[in-house]
């Protein structure tokens, strides 16, 4: 009998790869299955909700994409020439 290990088939690799995202408002979770984000309290409007994550907390961009929170963008921006030879 063989054991493999998730390191074998890179697991570790992968795990490294992951970024974490710091949460700014509370997530929260309703009977529907909705994912709102809360500052002071639940999402405006909604009356009853779970907690999912506080203020704070960082959460993988993979769980962040399943909640459907969007990370900030940054766009790439073509390098300055040097004017200065």
């Amino acid at each position: 009998m063989v054991l493999f290990s998730s390191s074998s088939y890179g697991g570790e690799e992968q795990a490294k790869r992951r970024e974490m995202i710091k949460l700014d408002k509370d997530l929260w979770k309703n009977d529907d299955g909705e994912i709102g984000q809360g500052k002071d309290g639940l999402p405006k409007g909604w009356a009853k909700g779970k907690l999912i994550a506080r203020a704070g907390d960082e959460i993988s961009d993979l769980e962040a994409k399943e909640y459907g929170l969007k990370k900030p963008a940054t766009k790439a921006t073509a390098p300055k020439e040097n004017k200065s030879k």
